[in-house]
C-alpha cells in the first residue's frame, strides 16, 4: 500500500472515530463544591471529556442561554450547544443531544436533589426530582420526571 493510501485510510479511520465521539462538557463550578466533582466523574465514566472551569460567578453563561432563575443549581455545564444546569442524569443529556430540538436552549435539575447524579449514593436509583427544559425566552417545560 502506498504512503498516500495509508494516509487516506488513517484519515478515514480518524474521521469515523470522531463521528462517534461524545462532545466535550465545559463545566462551571465553585472550586470547593464536591457534589459537582462527583457529577463530573459520572459524566467521565459515561465517556465524556469534562473541562472544569472553577469560578465564583458564571451568571453570564446562564444569561446567554436564557435560564430562568428558579432552575438554578450548584453548577452549570455547556455541551453540544446546550446548557445543562445542575445534577441532570446522563440519559437526559444523551436524549437532548440526539433529539437536537431547536426550541430548547438547555435542561436543568433545579436545586440539589438528594437522589440525583452526584448527590445519590453509588448504585442508588435516581428519584424524587424533575428535569426541566427551557428556551432563551425563559419558557419552561417538564423534560423528565424521576
Amino acid at each position: 500500500m502506498s504512503k498516500n493510501l495509508r494516509l487516506i485510510a488513517l484519515s478515514s479511520l480518524i474521521l469515523s472515530f470522531n463521528v462517534f465521539a461524545k462532545p466535550v462538557i465545559e463545566l462551571y463550578k465553585s472550586p470547593t463544591c464536591g457534589c459537582c466533582k462527583e457529577w463530573a466523574a459520572i459524566m467521565e465514566k459515561k465517556g465524556y471529556e469534562v473541562n472544569v472551569n472553577h469560578a465564583r460567578d458564571w451568571s453570564d453563561v446562564k444569561q446567554e442561554f436564557g435560564m430562568p432563575n428558579q432552575l438554578m443549581s450548584c453548577h452549570t455545564a455547556v455541551i453540544g450547544g446546550y446548557m445543562i444546569e445542575g445534577h441532570v442524569p446522563e440519559s437526559d443529556i444523551k436524549r437532548l443531544l440526539e433529539e437536537r430540538l431547536e426550541n430548547i436552549s438547555g435542561i436543568a435539575a433545579p436545586g440539589m436533589p438528594q437522589h440525583s447524579p452526584g448527590m445519590a449514593r453509588p448504585g442508588q436509583e435516581y428519584k424524587g426530582f424533575n428535569v426541566v427544559s427551557f428556551d432563551k425566552t425563559g419558557h419552561m417545560k417538564l423534560y423528565n420526571k424521576y
